[in-house]
């Protein structure tokens, strides 16, 4: 049995419908994760746990310490008491416990506390995902709407990055279960293409059927007026953290999906129709 957490968000949801296809027992973890008396009952017959539980999408650097780095502390006190023989865990590129932006730090905090937990652990650290429900492209075209004429460039656009589409990260993740080989290991995963957060934008314009005018903007210019409009959100589309995602590279080697999983990774253009769905344009105002 293998208990995953934060099963209900966005990847945990894609992984869930793949466990079950696959026919592997898994049930998703219900509780705060800070719970410990929750998370003793629901580790109770579990052998492996996926560690998807997170606070990035609240965009507040508090809730990161409290679910990311005391919560994966809980989890792993409570893995150690019910023996768990396997931790996978899902982070960022650049992860990093000595991070100037707040979500790397908190993942690098996160990885820390599991390489030294004595569990064998396999930390995935992923690009920039995408995917229906992401919150990457579809909030380039909600802004795109709400911006009209212009479509927002932070940093100029010139942030490379390797977005890694949703499902061939879940089948990285499911592979990862019965892969000893990857056990005590930090593995870094992006697609197979390297563009500029311009050509991206240029990609999910045209694939949504709309037309704005680039507006390079510097993020300091951005930062107080999403803070403003949207920083009491329960869920706000573009946060501190989605505008620190612009402030540093968001890549990793070209052949590590390959290398590591024998397969590539799909390319951006081939599973973008999602954009062209009704009522895009609300995603900001989504939960």
């Amino acid at each position: 049995m293998i208990l995953v957490t934060g099963a209900t968000g966005f990847v945990g949801h894609v992984l869930m419908r793949a466990l079950d296809t696959y026919g592997i027992a898994a049930r998703p973890y219900t509780g705060r994760i800070n719970n410990p008396l929750q998370l003793r009952a629901e580790l109770v017959d579990a052998r492996r746990v996926i560690h998807l539980a997170g606070a990035e999408r609240r965009g507040r650097a508090r809730l990161l310490q409290h679910v990311d780095v005391e919560g994966t502390e809980r989890l792993i006190e409570e893995c150690r008491r019910a023996n768990i023989q396997h931790i996978i865990t899902l982070s960022r590129l650049g992860a990093d416990a000595n991070a100037i932006y707040p979500l790397l730090r908190a993942k690098g905090e996160m990885e820390r506390l599991l390489r030294r937990s004595g569990i064998p652990y396999t930390i995935i650290r992923s690009a920039t995902l995408f995917g229906r429900e992401d919150r990457f492209l579809n909030v380039i075209v909600g802004l795109a709407f709400w911006s009209w004429p212009f479509v927002w460039l932070p940093a100029g656009g010139h942030v490379p990055m390797q977005p890694l589409w949703i499902e061939d990260l879940v089948r990285c993740l499911v592979t990862a279960l019965d892969r000893p080989d990857l056990q005590n290991r930090v593995i870094e995963l992006g697609g197979e293409e390297r563009l500029r957060y311009e050509q991206i934008v240029h990609l999910v314009l045209a694939a949504a059927g709309i037309h704005r005018i680039p507006l390079r903007l510097h993020p300091r210019l951005v930062r107080p007026f999403t803070l403003a409009t949207m920083g009491w959100w329960r869920y706000p589309p573009v946060s501190r953290f989605w505008l620190n995602r612009y402030s540093v590279p968001d890549v990793a080697p070209f052949d590590n999906v390959l290398r590591n999983f024998d397969f590539r990774p799909a390319r951006i253009n081939t599973h973008m129709a999602y954009l062209r769905r009704p009522g895009t344009w609300r995603f900001l105002f989504g939960g």
